[in-house]
């Protein structure tokens, strides 16, 4: 559901008259969404926001996401009519969406930096450990699309090989042993990274503070005299643990304390 995307830092084109096959389709969005095609949908979506109808395309991108459609360009839009209807939170919650599906989209990358610069919790972070960093980039070098055509074919060619060596008349062949063992190791080493990437293994738990403000305690109560700070929308923490309704959080400066979880919502 690949569709030609609206960036933020691109003046949306505001059309002067809406033609009547794009009028239709909209009609049709908005009185039986469920009878149009995702792509189509999507690109009603699309349509309303260069039209200025950011709510209305915002109604478009969700009623997808509602029905379980996800995929990085939808998490952007989403982002994209946030950001257009001054909800900040949101905008960033579903940009960050958005880097974790298209980690080197550049549009996704520098609305997601205009966004968060825009919050009132300028926070300055720690400086990571090196070898997390390397893992994270080793783990996203290979494109999600390139990854699975990697497995695909690895794993082809091991069974192919394995195959032909139980089969072949004139017996196995030493050079067939040598491409089953290289073919098990890159479907191993690919399927492992792949595996991180769609299921997150290994990534700690993170959120999006979507209160206005929200206050941070040193323990999970309401007591006013555990009160540490606030904090305020937009802003992106790290999740450690849950206890009942509250979350342990952990801010980017390495500030530690517990906020409602209703105050965020995770990505």
């Amino acid at each position: 559901m690949r569709a030609r995307r609206t960036a933020r830092h691109r003046p949306g084109l505001l059309a002067a008259a809406v033609p009547l096959a794009l009028a239709t389709g909209l009609a049709a969005l908005q009185d039986a969404p469920s009878a149009m095609a995702p792509a189509d949908r999507f690109q009603a979506g699309n349509q309303l926001y260069q039209a200025g109808d950011y709510q209305g395309a915002l109604d478009a991108y969700l009623g997808l996401f509602d029905d379980g459609l996800e995929s990085g360009e939808l998490h952007y839009n989403i982002g994209n009519a946030y950001f257009k209807l001054g909800e900040l939170g949101r905008a960033i919650l579903f940009y960050e969406r958005a880097r974790i599906a298209l980690p080197r989209d550049e549009n996704v990358r520098v609305n997601l930096e205009l966004a968060r610069s825009l919050t009132a919790d300028q926070i300055t972070p720690l400086p990571g450990f090196w070898v997390p960093r390397v893992v994270s980039w080793a783990v996203r070098l290979v494109p999600r699309a390139w990854l699975i055509a990697i497995v695909a074919l690895a794993y082809l060619v091991l069974v192919s090989t394995l195959l032909y060596r139980l089969v072949s008349a004139a017996g196995p062949r030493p050079w067939t042993a040598r491409v089953a063992i290289a073919a098990a190791v890159l479907t191993v080493v690919s399927g492992a990274n792949l595996a991180i990437r769609e299921f997150g293994i290994g990534r700690a738990g993170r959120g999006v503070i979507l209160r206005t403000e929200a206050a941070v305690q040193s323990a999970p109560s309401d007591d006013p005299s555990l009160q540490l700070f606030t904090i305020h929308e937009g802003t992106v923490v790290r999740i450690d643990r849950r206890s009942s309704e509250w979350l342990e959080i952990v801010l980017e400066d390495g500030k530690v304390g517990w906020v409602r979880a209703g105050d965020l919502e995770t990505m």
